[in-house]
């Protein structure tokens, strides 16, 4: 006698979407996208994320994935792409599980630099003080630029900082000299340009 057995087959999820560059509304190629999920396996609850899929963006910055069902608690998205911001991102089950496929669409915000210069060119004391900062940062981050104040004391004061910025952006910025009991209060703006790293210096 032959017994035959059937097999269930694995249901499968369709994940789709588009990674776009933020400012420019341009479709980026060769972007990597991580799938990661916490499982669920033999009745035991894995609270770490480990890789399920992952996938290179299309030449018109189009992504799809298949996905076989299991016991799954949690979905992320990871999108990593070198000169712009990555983006993590949590996605429910029951999102990603859906019959009709689930479709999402990334925008990337592109990086640009800043590297700043200050430097107490005409000292009149050692009480000479400056203070500065950004003023409308919004992106934030490891290396970012940010708002905090920075202030510099002393007549051979000079320094240097570098940080990631968006690009195609006007960034404000503001700072305060004070020399012989006189204070004057400074503003500019510094354009991010595209992908670029910009030099602007403060000589007071």
């Amino acid at each position: 006698m032959v017994n035959f057995g059937c097999k269930k087959e694995a249901t499968i999820f369709n994940i789709s979407g588009k990674v776009i560059n933020k400012q420019l509304q341009e479709n980026l190629a060769g972007v990597d996208i991580y799938l990661d999920a916490k499982k669920i396996e033999n009745g035991v609850y894995n609270n770490n994320f480990v890789n399920v899929a992952s996938v290179v963006s299309s030449s018109d910055g189009s992504f799809a994935i298949e996905l076989e069902e299991s016991k799954v608690s949690e979905y992320r998205f990871r999108i990593s792409e070198g000169g712009y911001f990555g983006i993590e991102e949590i996605i429910s089950t029951d999102k990603i599980e859906s019959s009709s496929g689930y479709k999402r669409n990334f925008e990337l915000v592109q990086k640009s630099w800043i590297e700043l210069n200050v430097k107490n060119t005409m000292p009149q004391g050692t009480d000479d003080k400056i203070t500065y900062r950004y003023t409308n940062i919004e992106v934030k981050g490891k290396d970012c630029c940010n708002n905090i104040v920075n202030t510099g004391i002393g007549f051979d004061f000079e320094a240097h900082h570098t940080c990631s910025i968006r690009s195609h952006a006007w960034i404000r910025l503001q700072w305060t000299v004070t020399k012989s009991g006189t204070q004057v209060i400074n503003k500019d703006s510094i354009f991010s340009g595209n992908g670029e790293t910009v030099t602007f210096s403060i000589n007071y």
